[in-house]
């Protein structure tokens, strides 16, 4: 068995004429708004509660899209076996804030509330609650929308649905329940709710950080401040800054040249991080011991006591 949510997206803007819209315009801000969906979904329900999103058919007048959220399966009642009077999809999208809902607090009055910045104080309040505190105003929060405002991928999602308002042609986008009056809708979002969901993810961990002697061969120099080498180390290429100004110095100046087998002896130390979007390495040549140019001669050896 399955529950449903059907709901209505309209768009408006100097882009959306007698009911039409580029699909260039509408595709995008349809997937987001699967993204978001599934990424809200899979937050707090897990892969168990699987939940699609089918468009319900077309109507005109600024340009409206009939959506349906359907929740499939036994699996997704199980987890409100103890409160049968709420529905998965309905009440997903209630804690994103598609659907108005008591008390009214879904994500995205939380990203209005806070403004694209970071909680000044959480604390744990009563009934699986949480109070938020910003420039001195309080906000009381149900825990399964909290936990969606600190996913990512949830956050991330939303972010590419508000831009879609960014541009010249859609300036509104507004949601509302199936059945709902057009002049009733529980959501507008337009592009002043572009910095609500400026959130700065967060500071890369370093999982690595490992300083050795390596030899190394010149792929290609930068000459430029800042600019990264490419140098190979007998398997790999990689590209690492020159921190060591001596011997920059030395290359400016001429005095170091360089030909095609040139090895460098370099103190290396690399830096790998963790972050949103996987792992991060990063080379830097802290000092380079030892220019060794490339053979030019073939090596013999020599017997002093021959005539």
């Amino acid at each position: 068995m399955s529950d449903r949510a059907a709901f209505v997206v309209s768009f408006s803007g100097p882009g959306v004429e007698a009911g039409r819209i580029d699909v260039r315009e509408l595709a995008p801000a349809l997937m987001s708004l699967g993204k978001l969906i599934d990424a809200a979904n899979l937050a707090t329900f897990g892969e168990k509660q699987p939940i699609k999103i089918e468009a319900k058919a077309v109507s005109e007048g600024s340009f409206e899209v009939w959506l349906e959220a359907i929740s499939n399966g036994w699996s997704a009642l199980n987890i409100f076996i103890d409160r049968p009077d709420v529905q998965h999809a309905k009440t997903l999208l209630e804690w994103i804030g598609l659907f108005s809902a008591p008390p009214g607090v879904g994500l995205i009055t939380v990203y209005r509330f806070l403004r694209g910045k970071k909680p000044e104080k959480v604390l744990k309040a009563h009934a699986n609650q949480f109070l938020i505190e910003m420039d001195g105003h309080q906000l009381l929060v149900p825990f399964d929308v909290m936990r969606l405002y600190q996913d990512i991928a949830v956050n991330k999602a939303f972010s590419q649905l508000i831009s879609s308002v960014e541009g010249n042609n859609v300036n509104k986008i507004e949601f509302r329940p199936e059945g709902t009056p057009k002049s009733i809708p529980s959501l507008v979002l337009t592009k002043e709710d572009r910095i609500s969901v400026s959130i700065s993810e967060p500071t890369p961990v370093v999982v690595v950080d490992d300083t050795r002697r390596m030899a190394l061969s010149i792929r290609s120099l930068a000459f430029q401040e800042g600019n990264k080498w490419r140098l190979f180390d007998g398997q790999n290429t990689i590209t690492a800054s020159i921190e060591d100004k001596e011997f920059i110095d030395r290359v400016d100046a001429n005095v170091v040249r360089f030909a095609k087998g040139d090895v460098l002896i370099c103190e290396v130390r690399t830096i790998q991080s963790q972050g949103t979007d996987g792992l991060k390495t990063e080379h830097t040549v802290i000092k380079v011991i030892e220019h060794k140019p490339a053979p030019t001669q073939i090596p013999l050896s020599f017997d002093p006591a021959a005539n």
